[in-house]
């Protein structure tokens, strides 16, 4: 038996040993060093790859990161303006897109806001209400010790939505049952007139320019707003600066604040940065409120706005941020967090308010509401199937 093992081994040695002379003949090749087995086996590294990963991860992440900073030089929530600011931040307007075609097109704000059909939904007219709601309680408190009644709203570059945002404080403020005085300053790109339905035949640079001129006979009342008027801008003139900073207007704002006919009385200014009208202009009034439009205005504008504004000598309310887009807006809608209906997120009083709007539009009351909520978390049999019912719908839907 083993001589035939022998005979079986020395045959395959020599067969491939023929195998390996033909296939030289046919491609030539020579052994160059023979196979060597290592004596330590290889294993995986599982630390060393693990840092490896890490550094490789990490490295470009905190570069991309670090760049991307960097390169955007916008404001995205209410939280990065209060802290890059450090000026009391008074309020919060959300995003509503309803608001998007009346800023694009310009139209008649009040026709559409109205309307019972094709306006409006009742969600989107809450948070807004609300929003404004909450920007008026923010003047009241911040100004408990010397009432704030007139009020500069402005911006630090166009197209921030000042003009919009002050149309609806006044709005909201006059449906609160306030008495509010809405003067259009802005003599040089006058909205409130278009986006009231107004004319602007006569106005604030009339009272500036001509004598014998009672304010009084130039007011128009808001259509459906009785506690709400409006002083427009009145024709263009040719150096609006100098009619603002004007004797005349110093001795109106007085008189019209003094006449004890209004809870408060905003004006709309063009923006501070590139001219002098808004500074000029707040010298006279109690206080400048500014916008800051979110996702629009680069971060260095409205700290160059309120350094302006302190060094013209005009007193710097607060700033109130403006969301121009839908872009971050769940988690820097104003609302009642610390009430129970949300919780905050980072930045300033950030929470979707829908839990609010549905808790008190409910058609049931209060008690309803929350008894309905006790029963359907009772462990009845009932329950349970309508839980495993409403849990298999969600899993396929």
């Amino acid at each position: 038996m083993g001589i035939a093992e022998g005979n079986l081994a020395n045959y395959l040695r020599t067969r491939d040993q023929f195998q390996l002379e033909i296939a030289q003949n046919n491609v030539p090749w020579k052994v160059i060093r023979p196979a060597t087995v290592k004596p330590n086996p290889v294993e995986p590294r599982i630390g060393r790859g693990l840092l490896q990963g890490l550094l490789l991860g990490l490295v470009p992440g905190t570069g991309a990161a670090l760049l991307s900073d960097r390169l955007d030089h916008v404001f995205h929530t209410p939280g990065e303006v209060k802290e890059e600011l450090k000026e009391p931040l008074l309020g919060h307007i959300p995003y509503i897109a309803f608001f998007e075609g009346v800023r694009r097109d310009k139209r008649f704000l009040l026709q559409d806001l109205d309307a019972q059909k094709g306006g409006i939904g009742g969600y989107q007219r809450f948070t807004y209400q609300e929003a404004f709601r909450n920007l008026y309680t923010s003047l009241g408190f911040l100004s408990s010790d010397r009432p704030v009644q007139s009020v500069d709203v402005s911006s630090s570059v166009p197209s921030e939505g000042k003009s919009l945002l002050i149309v609806l404080l006044a709005k909201t403020l006059s449906e609160l049952g306030r008495r509010v005085l809405l003067v259009d300053a802005d003599l040089r790109q006058p909205q409130v007139h278009h986006r009231l339905g107004l004319n602007n035949l006569t106005g604030l640079s009339n009272l500036l320019t001509e004598e014998e001129q009672d304010w009084r006979s130039l007011l128009q009342t808001v259509p459906d707003h009785p506690n709400w008027q409006v002083l427009t801008a009145g024709r263009r003139v040719p150096d609006p600066p100098r009619l603002l900073s004007s004797e005349r207007m110093g001795h109106l704002v007085k008189e019209i604040s003094s006449s004890g006919a209004y809870d408060l009385i905003l004006y709309d200014t063009p923006p501070v940065l590139g001219l002098a009208d808004a500074s000029l202009l707040a010298e006279n009034l109690d206080s400048i409120l500014l916008v800051v439009g979110l996702n629009k205005v680069d971060r260095q504008l409205p700290q160059q706005a309120i350094d302006r504004i302190r060094s013209a000598g005009a007193p710097l309310l607060g700033v109130v941020t403006n969301a121009r887009s839908a872009t971050g807006e769940k988690s820097s809608i104003y609302g009642y967090g610390k009430y129970g209906y949300g919780s905050y997120t980072d930045g300033a009083s950030a929470l979707d308010p829908s839990t609010a709007y549905n808790y008190y539009n409910s058609d049931s009351d209060a008690e309803a509401v929350e008894a309905k909520e006790v029963a359907t978390i009772l462990p009845s049999k009932e329950n349970r199937k309508r839980w495993k019912k409403a849990l298999k719908n969600w899993l396929r839907g």
